[in-house]
């Protein structure tokens, strides 16, 4: 977490923090009406940083230690708040992010993927809508209409406690009535806007009094990245037709319903929103492969990302990694233009992940073993194998058991050596060539490159033929290299000679 700095933007101060690295992609927070940053959380903006996100909070004008107006008089309109989160951007460097906003936070969110689409990655709507007050959408629930309808006595502003009691006050009637208001929770917040907010008389009014952008419902089949709707099931101000017409109307939108949740980002959801918002964000297992493999070569721990990506998988954070129906096609292939049976004979699959490919080689008829470094993946594997024969087992490639030297009538090594950094290349192809028996077979597919010149950002990093061929040394022979089509892949085939 880095310290709160104060940027120029747009000619005003905004308060700004930042947690995680610059380098990592970046998720945008954007807080609702009245709201400093310190309604999220430092430790929801920690837990978000912690799956390789580079989280921004920042208080809007009016509020915690931003730009002040005097009260009943914002010299601004809500066209200037959306085009300070394109500010915050700017002046941290960050061209495009993953927008997340609540509530009013949400319609600015909405308005950005409109007016600034070149900025937004992505888009996370929590408790917002996208035509507040139309008539086909369910307005207010009669209980917040009551507290609206007779508002509590304002406070003394100079009476610290007295409007911290004010803010938690303020905040029960949004909250879900089916479960315990989260006094403490809310108190502890309430009490670090206090203490932040330069004026806050004018933080908890003036934004009531801006001019709104309004009326882009109509627009919202323009939107054209990613969209997740989290909207609670009791939220009392936007009841949850609000977000389902989000889902609905954004093309790329799916809704998530936070059960038994209000208008509201309670700590009791962060389990669910957490690691649904980094799902969203990931850009796929593939990208977070790429972002945790930079930071293991940088740490020098060349192999380490393996079980972060299935361990973040495994939290929901990210599609899980190499996951599929059945074995891969290429080996099945092989194995059926050969009428492979394994009768009698041992085999061992490298990498096997979530243990298809090993599944497959046991149908055979083969006393399998299979292994990974990810101790996730192999406990998965197990999982989702619960009466499987193969012996999955946690290993590493280059310190595995010595009794496995040239022990396998067959060795199946899929895409480990390309998810491997160049530097490891030798070692590992002089390790796999070691584990066939006499007589026995290796079969390797790789993704294939023309040269060892062209210029590869891994994972994967794609074998040339050469590095193909050099698997047959010692007395490990070349059977057969092919190089097949969509995807470009090596598919090649070696033996061990049998001995006299």
């Amino acid at each position: 977490m880095a310290d709160e700095k104060t940027f120029r933007v747009n000619d005003v101060d905004l308060c700004v923090q930042t947690f995680g690295e610059p380098g990592d992609p970046a998720i945008l927070l954007i807080a609702g009406v009245s709201s400093s940053m310190d309604w999220w959380e430092p430790e929801f903006c920690e837990r978000l940083a912690a799956g390789s996100r580079f989280v921004i909070r920042y208080d809007h004008r009016d509020t915690g230690r931003s730009a002040g107006y005097p009260v009943g008089a914002p010299g601004y309109s809500g066209d200037d708040l959306i085009a300070d989160a394109a500010g915050v951007l700017d002046v941290l460097g960050v061209t495009r992010a993953h927008v997340v906003g609540i509530s009013m936070g949400g319609a600015m969110a909405q308005v950005i993927a409109l007016e600034h689409p070149e900025r937004v990655a992505s888009l996370t709507l929590i408790s917002t809508s996208g035509g507040p007050g139309d008539p086909d959408l369910p307005g207010m629930t009669e209980a917040l209409q009551a507290t609206f309808a007779d508002p509590p006595q304002e406070p003394d502003w100079s009476d610290r406690d007295a409007v911290i009691d004010h803010i938690v006050d303020g905040c029960r009637p949004y909250a879900a009535p089916s479960r315990p208001f989260d006094e403490a929770g809310v108190r502890e917040v309430a009490t670090r806007v206090v203490e932040r907010s330069s004026n806050i008389e004018a933080a908890m009014k003036n934004h009531w009094l801006i001019e709104g952008s309004g009326g882009w419902r109509a627009r919202l089949p323009e939107i054209a990245v990613p969209v997740l709707v989290l909207h609670g099931t009791e939220d009392p101000l936007f009841p949850l037709p609000h977000g389902r017409a989000l889902a609905d109307e954004i093309p790329d939108a799916r809704l998530l319903p936070l059960e038994g949740v209000g208008h509201e980002l309670p700590r009791t959801a962060w389990d669910v929103v957490v690691p649904a918002i980094l799902w969203h964000t990931s850009g796929g297992w593939g990208r977070q492969a790429g972002v945790l493999a930079a930071k293991a070569l940088a740490g020098d721990d060349p192999t380490g990302w393996f079980e972060r990506l299935y361990a973040a998988a495994d939290a929901g954070e990210v599609p899980m990694p190499w996951d599929r129906e059945g074995p891969r096609e290429q080996l099945r292939e092989w194995a059926a233009s050969r009428a492979l049976t394994g009768e009698g004979r041992r085999a061992l699959v490298i990498g096997c992940g979530l243990g298809n490919d090993a599944e497959y080689i046991a149908t055979l008829g083969f006393d399998t073993d299979a292994f990974d470094i990810s101790a996730t993946a192999i406990r998965t594997a197990r999982t989702r194998h619960p009466t499987s024969a193969v012996r999955y087992r946690t290993a590493d490639l280059f310190t595995l058991p010595p009794e496995w030297t040239a022990a396998f009538d067959l060795v199946v090594e899929i895409f480990t050596v390309q998810a491997l950094p160049p530097s490891l290349r030798d070692q590992a192809i002089t390790v796999i060539r070691h584990l066939p028996a006499p007589g026995g077979t290796l079969i390797v597919i790789m993704a294939s490159r023309d040269t060892a010149e062209e210029a590869e950002d891994g994972p994967p990093w794609p074998l040339t033929r050469t590095e193909m061929e050099s698997f047959a040394q010692d007395d490990l022979s070349l059977v057969h290299l092919e190089e097949l089509p969509d995807p470009r892949l090596w598919r090649a085939e070696f033996r061990r000679d049998a001995r006299p």
